[in-house]
């Protein structure tokens, strides 16, 4: 189909970059199939030569005379594209979605917080969780210890009351002891761990028995003294209790 020309005076306004009117003039226009396919803008109307040129830019062949001009009402708005809005403007149009955009990125940050806060939170509870079941332990460790050092001295106070050796083994033991003829007068104890005997010898030697009871290691702070009545020596003695080693312990 042959491309349809048409030269048009147009009372359309030049425009700067920021859609300010430079001034009228006349606009030459191509068409094809209702579509516009080339356009050239000149502040004054052309000459024949120019139109020409702009002809063959189109792709039509050169005219012998201009066609006749078409006037136009000015339009309202400009039909030239309009150039990219500013950054304000932009801000203006997506402020919502920025708005969104920020609170859903300041509720992402809360959210975040709040799990860290949790979590040291629970961290903090189960060391509490640890340290009280810890004293609980501890506490009756130190319980069953106070427990057995009071039954300890209870048995100690009770093994006190005990002789540190019963009546046959100490009448075994001072038998052995005493030398030469000599006869049990009195046997007394005066507490668990004190005995004192009476007893009558001939020409008694007290620091003999004092010196064989002491060498015995079961008798301590050994007395022998002359009794009152004839040929009689009264020995006093002391009986140490054992201790875990074996040795003696007043």
């Amino acid at each position: 189909m042959p491309l349809a020309e048409q030269y048009q005076l147009v009372q359309a306004l030049a425009l700067d970059g920021q859609h300010e009117p430079l001034g009228e003039g006349v606009e030459a226009r191509a068409w094809r199939d209702g579509v516009m396919t080339a356009s050239r803008w000149w502040p004054e109307t052309p000459d024949l030569p120019e139109w020409n040129e702009f002809r063959r830019g189109a792709g039509l062949p050169p005219a012998s005379a201009l066609p006749v001009q078409a006037s136009y009402p000015l339009g309202d708005r400009p039909w030239a594209a309009q150039q990219s809005a500013g950054l304000s403007e932009a801000f203006g149009h997506y402020r919502d979605y920025l708005t969104m955009a920020g609170v859903g990125i300041s509720a992402a940050l809360l959210s975040t917080l709040l799990v860290g806060v949790l979590a040291l939170k629970v961290s903090n509870w189960q060391l509490d969780e640890d340290i009280a079941e810890r004293e609980q332990a501890l506490e009756k460790i130190i319980d069953a210890r106070d427990r057995a050092q009071q039954g300890r001295a209870a048995i100690d106070s009770r093994l006190a009351l005990r002789p540190p050796a019963g009546q046959v083994e100490l009448l075994s033991l001072v038998s052995g002891l005493m030398r030469g003829n000599w006869q049990l007068v009195e046997w007394k104890m005066a507490d668990a761990q004190t005995l004192e005997i009476t007893v009558k010898m001939v020409n008694a030697d007290p620091s003999a028995i004092v010196s064989a009871w002491e060498a015995s290691k079961r008798f301590t702070e050994v007395t022998a003294e002359i009794g009152k009545q004839p040929e009689t020596v009264v020995v006093k003695a002391r009986i140490p209790r054992a201790t875990a080693t074996g040795e003696s312990r007043k």
